[in-house]
């Protein structure tokens, strides 16, 4: 009998049916694409042996004047800064703990998506405690989600104050490459209001000065178009202003110091951890239900076979969690996201690779992310604590690597015909540790499935007999093992039509 290769298109494709996603990967986890083979995900290992108080919901890595890198972690009740192989509490003396889960809104704008009562004023805070971190220089600035402006001026042993003369109140902060700290959703200088669409800044090199004048560049420009502020961020030649509605562009002008315009609607920001740069590509998650990029000129839609399979089950009252990285070794935006099959904490990831457009799927506990950069690798963190640098090594911190993968089915012809396999001839590079390969066939396309197997492959396996009838086969690879890895190439099937048609 002939051998006959299982191709299937890379990707993973879950909103479609049976027979639409045929010759398609319909599940993942721990699995990525690359140069369109599906592989295991590199390993990950501990930064260091302590945890960091409370559920951490930023993460900024910079570096020093003397070039040494430097971490700051926000959580729900501490601010801590990774330094020089230690882990030091930072967090303001006065600074109470904030919320670790979202409980919905009570007003416009001070909820989550759709939830609360438009144009109700709101004093109560309804979402898990966010950070926005970055650095004025060599120091660390940070804002407590609906808080005050901290810096930490990088003594391990003295804690971050707030800034001098800065707003009270803001929802999120970003620092341009002009210099000046940007403040979103913050108070009015001359009334001292709170407006969620106020985009407020300091005078240039100056972040202690919020008072303008004819001799300074500090000042406020009120938006429109939404109910809210969500997230500030430096993109390329521009800043970018995400409201719950849409996307705003900010940029230097010395003869105004910025002018805004207004790039798209009814594409907001689910999150304000939920948006990731890429070489001046900003990719985020929509509370529209889509994935969006921008990399100039209006936003686009990124198309998504994964879309229903993650918003149909997202935790909308958790949204605030999501968080977005960018892990440059292999081309990708993460977004990290609670699933409300899983409970209220982030649990499950979806993850783009920008370079080929291809989606994946998994389960992954990690409520932050950060490329590497000023650090040689990613770096994450788990909802214990717990600080990872990640593609490293091919085990979990010297435990398993739970990856597995399925195919769609396949069929001859149009599936009229049952098939018999008798064979199984693997195809795949760099197998460490092994790797369990199961048939599932089926005998109509809503029929009840049986799965043969597993079959386990080594390094050495050349064939492994089985015996599978059926109209339509689909395959399953599983592995479970530290170290572990594999890249799977055209995997083969000795198969022929048995010629029954029942």
């Amino acid at each position: 009998m002939p051998l006959t290769s299982l191709t299937i298109a890379p990707g993973i494709v879950t909103d479609e049916t049976p027979t639409a996603a045929e010759g398609r990967y319909t599940a993942a986890d721990k699995v990525r694409f690359r140069d369109g083979r599906p592989e295991v995900v590199g390993g990950w290992e501990a930064a260091i042996t302590s945890k960091v108080t409370g559920v951490c919901r930023g993460l900024h890595v910079w570096s020093d004047n003397s070039g040494a890198p430097h971490v700051g972690i926000g959580t729900h009740s501490k601010l801590h800064v990774y330094v020089g192989g230690g882990l030091y509490d930072i967090t303001p003396p006065a600074l109470a703990a904030g919320n670790v889960d979202g409980t919905g809104g009570q007003g416009y704008g001070t909820g989550t998506w759709n939830t609360g009562t438009y144009g109700t004023a709101s004093s109560v805070e309804y979402f898990p405690r966010t950070w926005s971190l970055d650095n004025w220089g060599e120091y660390l600035v940070g804002n407590p989600r609906g808080g005050g402006v901290y810096q930490w001026t990088g003594n391990t042993g003295t804690p971050a104050a707030l800034v001098t003369n800065a707003p009270t109140q803001a929802t999120c902060l970003f620092v341009t490459p002009q210099r000046h700290l940007v403040l979103c959703g913050t108070t009015e200088e001359g009334t001292g209001t709170f407006n969620p669409m106020l985009v407020r800044w300091s005078d240039q090199e100056n972040n202690t000065v919020w008072t303008s004048s004819a001799t300074n560049q500090a000042g406020e420009q009120p938006l429109a178009g939404g109910g809210r502020i969500v997230r500030g961020l430096v993109g390329r030649g521009e800043n970018l202003i995400f409201t719950d509605d849409g996307l705003h562009s900010m940029r230097f002008d010395p003869s105004f110091v910025f002018t805004f315009q207004a790039l798209g609607s009814k594409c907001g920001l689910i999150g304000p951890n939920a948006v990731a740069m890429k070489d001046g590509a900003a990719f985020w998650m929509s509370n529209s239900g889509q994935f969006y990029v921008y990399q100039g000129g209006a936003p686009q839609v990124l198309p998504c076979p994964v879309r229903r399979h993650v918003f149909d089950n997202l935790s909308f009252v958790q949204a605030d969690k999501v968080y977005a990285g960018v892990n440059s070794v292999a081309n990708e935006v993460w977004w990290f996201y609670p699933d409300r099959r899983d409970g209220n904490e982030v649990s499950r990831y979806v993850a783009y690779n920008y370079a080929e457009g291809l989606w994946s799927i998994g389960t992954w506990m990690r409520t932050a992310w950060a490329d590497a950069g000023a650090l040689p690798s990613p770096i994450a963190i788990d909802l214990d604590g717990s600080v990872y640098f990640h593609e490293r090594g091919q085990s979990a911190n010297g435990g398993a690597i739970a990856a597995s993968l399925e195919s769609g089915f396949v069929d001859i012809g149009d599936g009229d015909t049952l098939m018999h396999v008798k064979r199984i001839v693997p195809d795949f590079k760099g197998l460490v540790g092994g790797v369990d390969v199961s048939l599932v066939s089926r005998p109509w396309p809503q029929g009840s499935e049986t799965t043969s197997g597993p079959y386990t492959i080594a390094s050495t396996t050349q064939k492994v007999d089985c015996r599978v009838t059926g109209r339509q086969i689909a395959f399953r690879l599983e592995s479970n093992s530290a170290p572990s890895f594999w890249r799977l190439g055209d995997m083969r099937v000795e198969m022929q039509a048995t010629g029954a048609r029942r």
